[in-house]
């Protein structure tokens, strides 16, 4: 006596789905039991050693023919059967296609129907009233778009590019042998002297136009006549002996 009262204490547990179909209008799964030909939500007992969300799918699967996606955990319904207490997890699930089996023996039936229908044609006002709460939000659920699971790809990385060596500025070559204009030759040739002359041209007076640089320029053009000069003179081979 002592183990059949410890048996009818311990509460039947059981899931099921709040299943959802988007063909145009959003409709939910209903299913008819043989049994007093009840319209109920799909749902059923765990067997030993099954998860309550394995159990949910495979009842699902069972009782609709149909394969399912499972979403959120919508709540649970509690209430008490046959002098035991009965325990049923819910989870909003979405059809994945068509049937794809046939319905189990125990179910007669099974219909979509659009929200309000289905509350009405459920046979159990406990069922009515939770379809009833939790029914929109599966709709609003189910209406959202699907994310697509993106696969980010590292992004390379750029590779150091050498530095490209400085490119010298043109300069057009100076023709050392090319002389210099007169005025120019003359002011080289002889600067003039005035010991102020730095001073006038600080101040803006005077500058200083003396160029250093033609006067190289004069001197090696005086040294390259004077060499030509050498070597045609003293360095130009003599006549032969007669």
């Amino acid at each position: 006596m002592k183990e059949g009262k410890d048996k009818t204490r311990v509460p039947i547990l059981a899931a099921g789905g709040i299943v959802v179909r988007n063909d145009g209008k959003p409709a939910i799964a209903v299913v008819q039991l043989r049994k007093m030909s009840a319209w109920m939500l799909p749902k059923g007992k765990l067997a030993a050693g099954e998860s309550a969300i394995a159990a949910a799918r495979r009842e699902v699967l069972e009782e609709t023919g149909h394969r399912v996606s499972i979403h959120e955990f919508l709540g649970t319904l509690a209430y008490e059967t046959g002098g035991r207490q009965k325990i049923v997890h819910f989870w909003r699930m979405q059809a994945l296609g068509g049937p794809v089996g046939d319905l189990m023996r125990d179910v007669k039936a099974m219909e979509w129907l659009a929200l309000e229908e289905a509350i009405e044609r459920l046979s159990h006002a406990r069922e009515r009233a939770f379809l009833q709460q939790v029914g929109p939000l599966a709709i609003r659920r189910a209406a959202r778009p699907q994310r697509k699971s993106v696969v980010r790809r590292p992004r390379p990385r750029p590779v150091p590019q050498p530095h490209a060596p400085a490119v010298p500025e043109l300069v057009a070559p100076v023709d050392f042998a090319a002389p210099l204009p007169a005025d120019r030759l003359a002011r080289v040739a002889s600067p003039p002297l005035d010991s102020h002359a730095s001073e006038r041209a600080i101040a803006g007076e005077n500058p200083i136009e003396t160029n250093l640089f033609e006067k190289n320029l004069l001197e090696k053009n005086l040294l390259e006549k004077t060499w030509d000069w050498v070597r045609q003179t003293t360095l130009q081979a003599k006549p032969p002996r007669r």
